[in-house]
């Protein structure tokens, strides 16, 4: 635990994270999760992947366009790998279970803790939030912009 360990220290303070860069540069699987959801212990955890993937990129080191990407498949499909999950990915004949983010890619996913416009379930929509959204009020610039860089 990235916040526990070392806490008694003096300086330099340990760190529980494993070489990620490294493990995946040898083709291991790597796969992030998040074992403190408001305990005691980490008071400030969500149980949202994506702030988890935010967490492994920086903890790690990885702020490069295809570690980030990695990191991205941390949360989602490295762990489905490990997991042997069946009838995991986009695919007929497949669960449908899925969440449609609001971001253009893996990064910015990432980057902008992307909106979930929509949450499916063994193909059953369970969840809807309306897409983030910004309003302008600057002379000559447009009134709404959403929240992805283009």
């Amino acid at each position: 635990n990235i916040t526990l360990q070392g806490r008694h220290d003096s300086y330099p303070k340990r760190r529980g994270m494993t070489r990620v860069p490294e493990l995946m540069a040898a083709g291991i699987v790597v796969a992030f999760g998040h074992d403190c959801v408001m305990d005691p212990w980490y008071p400030l955890g969500s149980a949202d992947m994506l702030e988890v993937a935010q967490m492994g990129l920086h903890v790690a080191q990885m702020t490069g366009q295809d570690a980030m990407r990695n990191c991205f498949d941390a949360v989602t499909t490295a762990p489905a790998t490990i997991l042997g999950l069946d009838g995991y990915g986009i695919a007929i004949g497949g669960k449908a279970d899925m969440v449609l983010l609001q971001a253009r890619d893996k990064v910015d996913a990432i980057r902008l803790r992307a909106t979930r416009l929509v949450v499916i379930r063994a193909g059953k929509v369970i969840s809807r939030t309306p897409a983030a959204t910004a309003m302008l009020d600057l002379p000559g610039r447009p009134a709404e912009v959403d929240w992805i860089v283009r």
